[in-house]
């Protein structure tokens, strides 16, 4: 009687039916692995994890942790994991920066700038992303040479051997350290500013995004002032047919990072520009009789409100940035397919594991991507309702 009325509850027979899926796809795979790993013994093929212990033998030319063609194969998989997530990042950064922008000059009341924004969206969106990857990596290989390199405010350089910025050095701030200090600041202050906040959320007010961006900027600070680091900055210069010192951003990772920026900015532009559409037109009327001026009222009072609508939206394009940073392979840049899924399969043999290794990593991305703007949307939705 008491199992009857508890499978009655929509909850708890959902939750049945959710957990009898889960167990026959576990089966499933379960069946499958079996299968294979039968069949590759049958076959004298081995199986298995243990080549990644092995030696890689192969160099990647850009890494974020150090690396040689001695370090193993898992090693040559933690420098691709890395690279997927550099440019996947940086590509997030920039194409909602250049999303947002185009998106509000779409629904400008300016007529150039309406259209001329209107005529590079669908330019942008019509061009295979393949294209625009060779496009740009063309580009970069056409620059000058390192001894013409064009100068950026005597600090950086860009030449055919990509774009070479000042990095810090010489000190206990320095690389990931300072790095995760910034995080733990702004974490910090964003907890902070929600223990203080006790008012619900009013758009982007100057007066708490000030405060939470300091916040990353006081916990480094107050950590540098108290030890005894030396900061300093490791300027690039020109030193024969290369640089000496500072950081390289490779032609690949470059055209990489624009392509991706690039092209997912004009699907950017027009959710933002449908979620502003979508905001009723009261709205704009009411902040008009107000005394409201139109670049206030759309900051203050359209954005807000059309920042629910877009979240999913917007996370569909940013886990689309996080899957076609796999075209990586097009360039030679050496991220988690071209490494993992590519020269270490070869080199190994290995492909269902290298396969199952590269899809597992983008399926883990995949998922924490969601759940983070799926806790963002929650956020939101709650203090829009």
């Amino acid at each position: 009687m008491f199992v009857t009325r508890r499978l009655q509850n929509a909850r708890v027979l959902s939750a049945v039916q959710q957990g009898a899926v889960l167990l026959l796809v576990a089966a499933v795979f379960y069946w499958l692995i079996h299968e294979a790993s039968v069949n590759l013994d049958a076959k004298g093929i081995a199986s298995g994890f243990g080549f990644l212990a092995d030696r890689a033998g192969y160099d990647i030319t850009f890494h974020l942790i150090d690396y040689t063609p001695n370090d193993t194969y898992f090693r040559a998989y933690l420098v691709g994991l890395l690279n997927t997530l550099l440019v996947s990042l940086m590509s997030i950064a920039l194409a909602t920066l250049l999303g947002v922008l185009l998106g509000v000059c779409r629904v400008s009341g300016n007529w150039l700038i309406s259209r001329l924004s209107y005529l590079l969206v669908e330019f942008l969106r019509n061009v295979p992303l393949v294209v625009h990857l060779i496009w740009w990596y063309s580009l970069v290989l056409a620059l000058p040479s390192v001894r013409q390199a064009i100068e950026l405010f005597d600090v950086a350089f860009l030449s055919n051997r990509g774009l070479t910025i000042p990095w810090a050095s010489d000190g206990s701030l320095v690389g990931w350290g300072l790095l995760w200090l910034c995080l733990g600041g702004l974490l910090g202050s964003l907890a902070m500013g929600r223990y203080l906040a006790r008012q619900p959320w009013k758009g982007l007010g100057p007066s708490r995004w000030p405060a939470i961006l300091g916040g990353a900027i006081a916990l480094p600070l107050l950590c540098y002032l108290i030890s005894d680091a030396h900061w300093k900055w490791d300027v690039p210069v020109s030193h024969g047919f290369s640089f000496a010192g500072g950081v390289a951003l490779t032609p690949e990772l470059l055209a990489l990072w624009l392509a991706l920026s690039i092209y997912s900015s004009s699907y950017i532009a027009e959710i933002v520009r449908g979620a502003i559409q979508s905001v009723p037109r009261g709205q704009y009327e009411a902040a008009d009789a107000l005394g409201f001026r139109p670049r206030k009222a759309m900051a203050k009072l359209i954005i807000p409100q059309a920042i629910y609508p877009m979240i999913p939206q917007v996370t569909s394009t940013y886990l689309n940035i996080i899957k076609n940073s796999s075209l990586g392979v097009v360039v030679g840049f050496m991220e988690l397919v071209s490494s993992t899924g590519g020269t270490t399969l070869n080199q190994t043999g290995q492909a269902i594991e290298c396969i199952a290794l590269v899809m597992a990593t983008y399926c883990v991305f995949s998922l924490v991507t969601s759940a983070l703007m799926n806790f963002y949307n929650h956020r939101v939705g709650l203090r829009t309702h």
